[in-house]
Formats: C-alpha cells, sequence, structure tokens
C-alpha cells in the first residue's frame, strides 16, 4: 500500500464519520419536532383551564403550561380564577371563563 492508498482512506474515514454523524443529529433532530412538547398549552388550549395569577382591568397573567402568560378578556376576573384560552395574538392569550 502506498502513502496515496492510505490518504484516500483517511479521508473516506472521515467522510464516512461526518456523513454517520449528520445522520444521527438529523434522525434526532426529526424525532424532537416530532415530540409534543409539555411546556405549552398548544392544541389543548379550550379544553383545559388556565389559572390567573395576576389582573386589572382587562389584562393581567395567567399561568399555562407551566409558565406565565399576558392574558386580555372581556369578563371580570380576579386572581385564581380558572380560565379557558380562546386564542392566542402574539405573545398574549385572549381567555374566556366557562
Amino acid at each position: 500500500m502506498n502513502a496515496h492508498d492510505a490518504d484516500l482512506r483517511l479521508i473516506a474515514g472521515v467522510l464516512g464519520a461526518i456523513i454517520a454523524f449528520a445522520a444521527l443529529k438529523l434522525f434526532w433532530g426529526a424525532a424532537q419536532w416530532a415530540r409534543k412538547p409539555q411546556h405549552r398549552v398548544g392544541d389543548r388550549w379550550g379544553e383545559e383551564t388556565v389559572e390567573v395569577t395576576e389582573w386589572a382591568g382587562a389584562s393581567g397573567y395567567v399561568s399555562a403550561g407551566g409558565e406565565l402568560w399576558r392574558a386580555v378578556s372581556k369578563d371580570a376576573l380576579e386572581p385564581g380564577d380558572r380560565v379557558f384560552v380562546h386564542r392566542q395574538k402574539g405573545l398574549t392569550l385572549e381567555v374566556r371563563k366557562g
């Protein structure tokens, strides 16, 4: 075996390792993408209630999916009330009483 063949084998080995790593990373990323997040309310909006933590007038904050969200409502709310998420507008939730 000459030096040229050894160089080609080394290059082929390195490329094989890079391709294997990229494939592993791709499959891992696809698995993470397909998994439903546990910290967001997402698809459950409208089905489960969230808790009002702070409220004044027509806006305040609710605890939803383990996170604190800014919220607005036409209903008169108080801290401790349980409300349904009607929709999301940007980073603000629109909530309603039962």
